[in-house]
């Protein structure tokens, strides 16, 4: 497949075909996630092959327990938090569960450590957070870059893919499955498969409503 045209044709996957996926696929796709830019060429990921239907299904009860914890967190936000979390607890169940479905299942994870840099700030008494917002959050962009590459290779191998965020409040619990630890956290997961439906692709803002040209 022609690079470009990859890039138009990738679209998000939520449904997948049973059929298992061979190692070798995977090692390409993988391939291509760390050959991404890598800020000071840190390459700050690490991938976690979900292929066990078990772990999967962990995975899924993790993200189904923690609904119950909506209804606290929202407190104090919303008027009605019992009944938002109720409703986020039905979006969280469409948005978030698919991947039990997907043959594999890859976890990405970013490690965000104390560079040199960030102690510049921090030092000066800038939390971690304001000290990321200044430098611009390279381990996260490097990440992201890794993540795409990660999607569009596994488009150009015929398979389908979804760039999922992790539910907020599942975050910890998931990361202890995986014995994730800091600096390291977890940052996304790709389910990867055959596709098993054919959504058509959102239209995206033409490029003159969003570009500025300085000449």
């Amino acid at each position: 497949m022609e690079t470009l045209e990859a890039l138009k044709t990738r679209k998000s996957i939520r449904r997948f075909q049973p059929t298992k996926i061979p190692e070798k696929d995977i090692t390409v796709i993988l391939e291509a996630a760390v050959n991404a830019p890598s800020g000071g060429n840190q390459q700050p990921w690490k991938f976690i092959v979900v292929r066990s239907k078990q772990w999967k299904k962990d995975m899924a009860d993790i993200i189904k327990d923690s609904c119950k914890t909506l209804p606290e967190l929202l407190q104090g936000v919303f008027e009605n938090p019992y009944d938002v979390a109720k409703r986020m607890e039905k979006r969280f169940y469409i948005v978030s569960l698919f991947f039990v479905d997907a043959p594999v299942v890859v976890v990405v994870c970013v490690k965000q450590e104390d560079t040199p840099l960030v102690k510049c700030y921090t030092n000066q008494g800038l939390t971690h957070y304001e000290a990321f917002t200044k430098l611009g959050y390279i381990e996260l962009l490097s990440a992201s870059a890794a993540i795409e590459n990660l999607l569009l290779a596994a488009h150009d191998l015929g398979y389908g893919a979804c760039w999922m965020n992790i539910p907020f409040m599942a975050k910890d619990a998931l990361e202890g499955l995986f014995n994730i630890e800091d600096p390291w956290e977890m940052l996304a997961m790709i389910p990867v498969g055959i596709p098993a439906h054919d959504p058509k692709k959102p239209e995206r803002t033409p490029v003159e409503e969003v570009t500025t040209f300085i000449d």
